[in-house]
């Protein structure tokens, strides 16, 4: 597939010109993928700095299974240390809503950036690991910023309470992760 001069070319220019780890974007959504403004990238509608604040609106839609497929990125805050790259993966069996804090005038940003590797290989490990499992789609949100590490199965029947999911689902850390991927294993 020739990504010259798309989209995803640019958000990979973009990030490896900041020495930034490239975002795991999956094939299929490649093609759908738009520039919604500098340094955001989406294949729906999509605000940035709503994406940063880390708004409920959009845990709540996969909650209620009213969300579609779509991946979205962007790098976005305010102030002079608060900003955030900030990552939806909305795919099949899986969702995952992370935010790793980087590009603050304070922020050890080469540091932020191994972490966000890190993490960005874990999602594409999930993505491909529960690419073939069958069951309720999975729910992994992360962000140290906000202090949220939660991961859990999308309830059935289909709820939007946001806080009743975070409560019951919540892990120490970044081990959202780690149950996202003990949660896909037990699939298979």
């Amino acid at each position: 597939m020739k990504d010259h001069g798309s989209p995803y070319a640019e958000m990979t220019a973009a990030f490896t010109s900041s020495r930034l780890p490239v975002p795991p974007i999956p094939e299929p959504l490649r093609p759908r993928l738009r520039t919604v403004r500098d340094w955001c990238w989406s294949t729906r509608d999509i605000d940035a700095f709503a994406m940063y604040m880390f708004e409920r609106d959009f845990l709540s839609a996969v909650l209620t299974g009213d969300t579609p497929d779509y991946v979205a990125v962007s790098h976005a805050g305010h102030g002079v240390n608060s900003y955030a790259v900030n990552y939806h993966l909305v795919c099949g069996p899986l969702a995952v809503f992370m935010q790793v804090g980087w590009g603050g005038i304070y922020t050890d940003n080469h540091a932020a950036a191994q972490r966000l590797g890190e993490y960005w290989q874990r999602c594409e490990a999930l993505r491909a690991q529960g690419a073939t499992a069958p069951g309720p789609r999975i729910l992994c949100v992360f962000s140290r910023l906000r202090g949220i590490s939660a991961c859990g199965p999308v309830p059935q029947p289909p709820h939007d309470d946001v806080d009743a999911f975070l409560t019951a689902h919540t892990t120490a850390g970044d081990a959202a992760f780690d149950e996202a991927e003990r949660l896909l294993s037990h699939r298979s």
